[in-house]
This record gives structure tokens, C-alpha cells and sequence, in this order.
């Protein structure tokens, strides 16, 4: 609905999703387009904070944005069932952005990314308890910009 950059992107079995992002300032945009029949996107929420840079995970029912620039720790959910806004479910261990993220059926990772330097940590957080996520381990190395996927 609005042309932008550096968004994060989730996805339903049904539906694709874009938030966040950057068009001359951050962005709080949640977008919502259809797997099945071609059109438009539509605005369907706002995320808790404008943000350029997040990561995108995915849960069978909801779609989560966490981290961003500049530099936010912010975990933040919405549902795939019920078009609305996002909220603040947690809180990554390092504030960061341009990481990448992924999705087990379980659990969200947000992997490197740049937090006023690279890092290499790996945070997990729960799909079906919200709260703060955990370093669970490295990455090789330090990275930015990398791509993620989900399971």
C-alpha cells in the first residue's frame, strides 16, 4: 500500500506479508496480499514501532517483526486470523537490525545483524509463550544482511 524498502516478511498458508520498512521515514505498515488470487495489498495493522531493517518470522498463526533500525530489541506479534494491529510480545537480547530471520514450528530466530557493530548472535523466542528471547548460540561469524527462511 505504500512503496518502501527494507521491510521484514511473514507468511500464512494463505497469505503474504510485509511491515516495517523505510519511504522517506520508518515505517509501522503492516500489508496483507493473497496466495490465491491476484490483487493489491491492503493495509491491515500497524506495528508497534516505525522501523526499517527488521526480520520476519512466521508461526502457523501469527506473523512477528523483531528488531529493526535503529538498533530496537522489540519483539512484535500479529494475528494471520484476525486483521489489527501488532503488539510488544518480548524483547531480543541485543537491540539490532539487518539481521536475518527464521522459523522452526516451534520458535522465531533472529540471526547477526549490526547493533553498533556486526554480531553474531543467534536469538530464539517462543511461538506459544510470549516473552524475551535468548542467545543460544553463534554464528560462524559476524554478518549483516543476510536472508532467512522458516520451516
Amino acid at each position: 500500500t505504500v512503496a518502501r524498502e527494507s521491510v521484514a516478511g511473514q507468511s500464512s498458508t494463505t497469505h503474504g506479508y510485509s511491515s516495517g520498512g523505510y519511504s522517506g521515514a520508518y515505517s509501522n505498515v503492516i500489508d496483507k496480499f493473497s496466495f490465491t488470487t491476484d490483487g493489491n495489498a491492503t493495509d491491515v495493522g500497524d506495528l508497534t514501532v516505525a522501523r526499517t531493517y527488521p526480520t520476519g518470522q512466521s508461526s502457523t498463526t501469527h506473523g512477528y517483526s523483531s528488531g529493526s533500525s535503529p538498533n530496537s530489541n522489540v519483539i512484535d506479534k500479529f494475528s494471520f486470523t484476525t486483521d489489527g494491529n501488532a503488539t510488544d510480545v518480548g524483547d531480543l537480547t541485543v537491540g539490532r537490525n539487518i539481521g536475518a530471520g527464521q522459523s522452526s514450528t516451534t520458535h522465531g530466530y533472529n540471526s547477526g545483524g549490526h547493533g553498533g557493530s556486526f554480531t553474531n548472535i543467534i536469538d530464539k523466542f517462543s511461538f506459544t509463550i510470549d516473552g524475551n528471547a535468548t542467545d543460544v548460540g553463534d554464528l560462524t561469524a559476524s554478518k549483516y544482511a543476510a536472508k532467512g527462511t522458516q520451516n
